[in-house]
């Protein structure tokens, strides 16, 4: 799975061209995965009880709280069970994987070798997006083709994941916002600050082979959110001594400070499609208020309003508030609001909300705890790392779904270092 989910997207909008139902498939092999392994997880945690500690139940209670102010969410609401439970378990399945690594894999060596070939992967990522941005950036401005030509684009035949009516969301401030071979510039960029944030606190002297595809691929994305996230993981690292990042700093918090500015007639390259684009986020943000202002306690249920279960069973509820059929159409494509919070309030409340929020509080928590148990610097580095992306996780799930390849990598970390941990404490 962590080797194949980078190339998921890729390979779902490739094989859809052909065959819409295997593509489907595939895009939920995070749920086939749970579905399988959780059971043996189980199993193998039950056989080896010696494993289970507070850390299981620091995580386990939030999950259980969320669950059951689900369920009585969805009572309250009158939703059919099915859609309720399909929602609670979009909101948990993620979080599940901590339990399904954390059986499995309790040898630090083990997570090292994976993720030192993860490593290697994220940079040869990385640097399949420079030379894409090279090769752009010379067919515009060196050969004189249009950013609609087809030929401006590396490896577009092999991807399939640029459509040309939709390729000027692709440029941001004259700059090509590479996909590399993952599919989208935000989740090359996400991957690569994932990766670079762990390599930072895991080695103590870096490779700048290693480094400069990796702050090529997040540099690339041109995104303000990663962006954001890129700034608070480097002014971490400034603290504890890393000066050399100060000046990468700068041209990230130019471009968010300039992106979230009135000044967009200076965003030559984007129009009024981006600004189409921020339309629908605010609507259906401004939406998604106007639900929980109504259901403010409990929300209007899980699967309800915003992600995918909604959109696969077609929700009433925007019916009930006259959601825009246009914007019913981007949300069909999306399957999400574009940003995390506003759904969760609206599906869930304020209880919801709270519940949640406290999963990513407990998991900063563990990995505060595991840090002072932990007997290498290189394990102290995996958790400060992923306790690091735990807020940058946050700030991204701002303005994004909480859903992909790098969404999934961190919650198999975060239980194969809880796995380590374990194996620690009873070799002990």
């Amino acid at each position: 799975m962590l080797f194949f989910l980078p190339f998921q997207l890729m390979i779902v909008k490739s094989i859809g061209v052909w065959s819409n139902e295997l593509s489907v498939w595939i895009n939920r092999w995070e749920e086939i995965t749970v579905g399988i392994f959780l059971p043996l997880a189980i199993r193998e945690l039950y056989k080896n009880r010696e494993i289970l500690n507070r850390f299981h139940l620091i995580l386990l209670s939030p999950i259980i709280v969320l669950s059951i102010s689900g369920f009585i969410s969805g009572i309250i609401n009158g939703n059919p069970l099915l859609v309720t439970i399909l929602g609670i378990f979009d909101y948990i399945k993620y979080f599940l994987f901590i339990f399904i690594y954390a059986a499995f894999f309790r040898k630090f060596s083990e997570f090292k070798k994976i993720f030192h070939l993860l490593l290697i992967i994220a940079v040869f990522l990385g640097a399949v997006a420079f030379i894409q941005e090279v090769w752009a950036l010379s067919s515009i401005h060196i050969y004189g083709n249009d950013i609609f030509d087809s030929e401006t684009y590396l490896f577009h035949d092999i991807t399939l994941v640029l459509h040309l009516d939709n390729i000027i969301d692709h440029w941001r401030f004259g700059i090509y916002r590479a996909p590399s071979l993952v599919g989208h510039y935000n989740l090359l960029g996400l991957y690569c600050l994932f990766f670079f944030t762990i390599y930072l606190c895991i080695k103590k002297k870096l490779n700048f082979t290693v480094v400069i595809p990796l702050i090529g691929g997040i540099f690339l994305s041109i995104s303000r959110l990663i962006y954001t996230g890129f700034i608070f993981m480097a002014g971490v690292q400034i603290f504890k001594g890393r000066k050399w990042l100060m000046p990468l700093v700068v041209v990230p918090i130019a471009i968010v400070v300039l992106s979230m500015s009135s000044l967009l007639e200076f965003d030559m390259t984007e129009g009024q499609k981006q600004r189409d684009f921020v339309t629908y986020r605010e609507y259906t943000r401004d939406k998604a208020i106007e639900v929980w202002k109504d259901h403010p306690f409990w929300g209007v249920g899980p699967g309800m309003f915003g992600g995918v279960v909604s959109v696969i069973y077609q929700s009433p509820v925007y019916e009930e508030y006259n959601f825009s059929e246009s914007v019913k159409g981007v949300l069909k494509r999306y399957s999400s609001l574009d940003q995390f919070w506003p759904q969760v309030l609206a599906e869930t409340g304020i209880i919801g909300t709270v519940a949640f929020a406290g999963l990513f509080v407990s998991l900063f928590m563990i990995f505060f705890l595991l840090r002072r148990q932990a007997t290498s610097d290189e394990m102290k580095g995996l958790f400060t790392g992923l306790a690091i992306f735990t807020i940058v996780i946050f700030i991204y799930a701002l303005g994004s779904p909480l859903k992909d390849a790098v969404i999934f990598t961190y919650f198999a970390f975060a239980g194969m270092g809880l796995g380590c941990i374990n194996k620690h404490r009873n070799n002990k």
